[in-house]
């Protein structure tokens, strides 16, 4: 992975585990006496209700907290265990409707892999010109007479066609290193192995996930959140780049078809029978991030949809007792995490009903204010920035969480009653022409600009004697600091407002600089 992904303050703290250990700690143990302060002392005279929506954020913000030490506690180095060369592996490269530029690059590298393999192009669309490619890269074609559950029916309907021992599944834009499968056979000599993870990262630098050059929304989630699963015994299958047991595949009837998130659920319903994870924290393979915002926000639909799903499910963490106590709380937190942007739109929507309706949630003293609020604020937000490990920063996790605010909230239904939407691929081109064209899909990052800037602007006024609105009850101290609230959250509203109305994306095709033989023919020369 690039090493521009981690920001300087970041790369100390990966450097020096004991300082951000004792700063998570501090943090932990503040945000508990805060809490406690809050629950049994902050709500005489305070709005109930509005005293429960905050309370409900600032509850979540502390078990995230908890939950990103304990995934971020140590991130020991990746070893590669030497690699066996009699096994048989066959790389499965799952294509639907990809143009053929992007299956070629794919092909081209499964070709250059080093460690013997055969290759097998699983094709849904059913195209002539998918045959052809595979032939022409040396690769086998297969497909299939329909398009019955997505990705996870073609894998399951390629599984009896093919006799590897271990299977390489990559998506159709992700193109493997030369040395990827000599990385990871090894970890095979354990019989019970079923998955062994690798990260996900992209060449497309100025797709709609990334912040900067190296650093994209997931970097944190493949540097620091996947090391951690990985030793709770939790590592699971992301959808690619991935190598696969087979016979695994086999024993418990094929890959998961219950939901459109086959790769978490499987994972899963393969532990509860007994067989292991592990997670390779080396890049291998190179993808195709989303690149407009429409295939971003297209695509977290369907992972929220379909994981929230597995909470129906006898693979659920909260009912798969044959998974160890670790895995399924390693489980429960992936999953709960989906709950960040709803908890922002929650706190939004709590500060909103503070300034329109003089209501707060809670009555602290200015020294209050300045002991316990102010300190569990910053030791938070610092803490959460050194467990990030310099992958993800603050204004970055903001930006991100409106952006999936709405569609995460939506998903939340799923919990007690799953999606039936049919399965979307997310596409691999696509254009971002920015302005009101794009920011008009965000309804709430929307909603919540004009009722936190109006509020605010009406607030200030107030503050100056000439506001509309009810008085705020807590004397200056309330007067100031709300608007002040406001303001900073109006901030980062029209940051990311910003952000998505002056993007453009009109590149359909990523082309690199290289050098190759080439060979010119005249038409009369024979």
């Amino acid at each position: 992975m690039d090493n521009r992904a981690q920001t300087r303050i970041g790369a100390f703290f990966d450097r020096h585990p004991w300082p951000l250990r004792a700063l998570a700690i501090v943090a932990l143990l503040w945000g508990v006496g805060y809490l406690t302060w809050r629950v049994g002392w902050s709500g005489n005279g305070a709005n109930p209700i509005l005293f429960a929506m905050l309370l409900t954020t600032e509850v979540y913000g502390l078990w995230a907290l908890g939950i990103l030490a304990w995934f971020s506690w140590s991130r020991p180095p990746a070893v590669r265990p030497p690699a066996t060369p009699d096994r048989k592996v066959d790389v499965y490269v799952c294509t639907y409707d990809e143009p053929s530029e992007v299956i070629m690059a794919t092909l081209a590298g499964c070709r250059s892999l080093t460690y013997p393999h055969t290759t097998y192009l699983l094709d849904d669309g059913r195209r002539p010109e998918m045959a052809e490619l595979a032939a022409m890269a040396g690769a086998r074609y297969l497909t299939r007479a329909d398009n019955a559950h997505a990705k996870a029916g073609n894998i399951n309907a390629a599984l009896p066609r093919t006799d590897g021992d271990l299977v390489f599944v990559l998506d159709a834009d992700h193109v493997p290193m030369p040395d990827a499968l000599d990385a990871l056979v090894g970890y095979f000599d354990d019989p019970r192995m079923a998955v062994v993870q690798t990260p996900h990262d992209f060449f497309n630098h100025d797709s709609a996930q990334h912040y900067d050059v190296g650093r994209h929304e997931q970097s944190m989630f493949y540097r620091v959140i996947c090391p951690g699963k990985d030793r709770h015994g939790a590592a699971y299958w992301c959808g690619s780049a991935a190598l696969i047991s087979r016979h695994a595949l086999l024993a418990i009837g094929g890959v998961a078809t219950e939901t459109i998130a086959e790769d978490f659920h499987t994972t899963i319903r393969l532990l509860r029978h007994g067989w292991r994870t592990r997670y390779h924290d080396e890049v291998l393979v190179q993808g195709l991030a989303p690149h407009d915002l429409d295939s971003y926000l297209l695509q977290r639909d369907r992972w929220a949809r379909g994981n929230l799903a597995v909470f129906t499910l006898p693979e659920s963490p909260l009912r798969a007792r044959t998974l160890t106590p670790l895995q399924r709380l390693s489980f429960f937190a992936s999953l709960f995490a989906y709950l960040a942007p709803p908890m922002r739109l929650l706190l939004l929507v709590t500060l909103g009903l503070v300034l329109w309706t003089g209501q707060l949630p809670l009555k602290v003293s200015v020294l209050a204010l300045a002991l316990l609020w102010l300190p569990s604020v910053l030791l938070n937000l610092g803490a959460g920035m050194a467990l990030a490990r310099g992958y993800m920063r603050i204004p970055e996790t903001a930006h991100y969480e409106l952006l999936t605010m709405e569609i995460y909230t939506r998903a939340l239904r799923c919990i007690v009653k799953p999606s039936r939407t049919a399965f979307k691929v997310t596409p691999k081109q696509g254009g971002d022409g920015g302005g009101w064209d794009s920011l008009r899909k965000l309804h709430l990052v929307l909603f919540c600009a004009v009722l936190i800037g109006a509020g605010t602007v009406l607030r200030l006024l107030d503050l100056a004697g000439v506001g509309p609105l009810p008085d705020l009850p807590g004397g200056i101290v309330a007067e100031v600091m709300v608007p002040l609230l406001g303001l900073i959250e109006l901030r980062r509203l029209l940051k990311t407002s910003w952000a998505v109305g002056r993007r453009r994306q009109r590149r359909l095709v990523y082309r690199f600089q290289g050098e190759a033989e080439a060979h010119c023919y005249e038409p009369d020369a024979y």
